[in-house]
């Protein structure tokens, strides 16, 4: 059943478009993420929440259980972890012990610590557990993995998993994609000039590479990727991009912060970059071996791929890839 459905919305602020065209509907079982700017973010939440009516278009609220987390809300920090959460239980009227749920959201430790005291790892669990006490239906949560730590992020995913199993739709929005890849199931980017575009996650099984990695094949030529911008057409080397994604289907070049749409397939640019050291991490993303720094394993099933030079660019590996990859880079 559909919780909330946007049709074609609009919204202005001061006679500026905020956002436009956003179309979505977010069911029981949704797990959403959607790539777009803090400001985005908090108009798009109050959108959502009813604290604000669009401009023009439609949205359908079917639930009034929606609980929202904002990256600069914060936690009375002198209170301890259990004299907090109980009072949000008895806000929230939660019948259950506190003490069923400490182990799952991983702060038995720090169960009777002041929150001053903690990380920021630990304090985003807390606030999930804080809005786990409403019972919602559905969670919107601002960039819960900005600035956490690899083990922060695998506990924070398992917590996360444990809402999944009680049938509590998330909403996650973050500025990074590879953040969302993590959090969500079916993973948007915001285009002002367009519309949400939704990221191809199709993982069904290994893809049957079009040519076979030769550790001793050496490029006999010179090869570039092309992309058309406007009226002209840019040529990249193979070592100046960091990775290719496939977003909506189209192949997308990545270097740095930028990216340029490309025409070929990613089976196509497979064929032609794999003996310049690209590997298929992924049925959506084509990646440089020579700009990964970091293998990060979250769990026996979740890995992620970390770029050089950036901590917060993490790319994922699909487990049934793994042993190509250790294979191919011999570790």
């Amino acid at each position: 059943m559909p919780l909330v459905t946007l049709d074609n919305v609009m919204k202005q602020e001061n006679d500026r478009t905020v956002l436009k065209n956003l179309t979505l509907m977010i069911e029981e079982t949704s797990q959403i993420g959607i790539k777009m700017t803090h400001h985005e973010s908090l108009v798009f939440f109050e959108l959502l929440s009813g604290g604000l009516a669009p401009s023009s278009g439609h949205v359908k609220k079917e639930t009034s259980d929606i609980v929202t987390e904002l990256t600069e809300d914060a936690l009375y920090e002198g209170l301890t972890v259990a004299s907090y959460l109980l009072i949000f239980k008895k806000l929230a009227d939660f019948r259950e012990p506190l003490e069923s749920f400490i182990s799952v959201f991983s702060l038995s430790d720090v169960w009777h610590t002041r929150i001053s005291r903690l990380s920021l790892d630990q304090k985003k669990r807390i606030s999930l557990l804080r809005m786990f006490l409403f019972s919602p239906s559905l969670l919107l949560i601002q960039s819960p993995l900005n600035n956490a730590t690899d083990e922060g992020i695998e506990l924070y995913l398992q917590a996360l998993n444990h809402l999944r199993s009680n049938n509590i739709a998330v909403l996650c929005t973050s500025t990074f994609l590879e953040e969302l890849l993590l959090l969500s199931n079916d993973v948007y980017r915001y285009n002002p000039h367009s519309r949400l575009e939704q990221t191809d996650l199709a993982d069904k099984g290994k893809v049957t590479h079009t040519e076979t990695v030769d550790a001793e094949t050496k490029p006999n030529k010179v090869y570039k990727v092309s992309s058309r911008v406007a009226d002209k057409t840019i040529f990249f080397s193979p070592d100046e991009i960091d990775f290719i994604e496939s977003i909506n289907s189209v192949s997308t070049i990545r270097i740095g912060e930028e990216h340029f749409p490309t025409d070929l397939t990613m089976n196509e640019l497979e064929a032609k970059l794999t003996n310049f050291g690209f590997f298929r991490s992924h049925r959506s993303y084509l990646v440089n071996l020579q700009r990964v720094s970091e293998l990060v394993s979250y769990s026996k099933n979740s890995y992620t791929l970390v770029l050089k030079g950036n901590a917060n660019l993490k790319l994922p590996l699909s487990r049934n890839r793994l042993e190509e990859m250790k294979a191919l880079m011999e570790f």
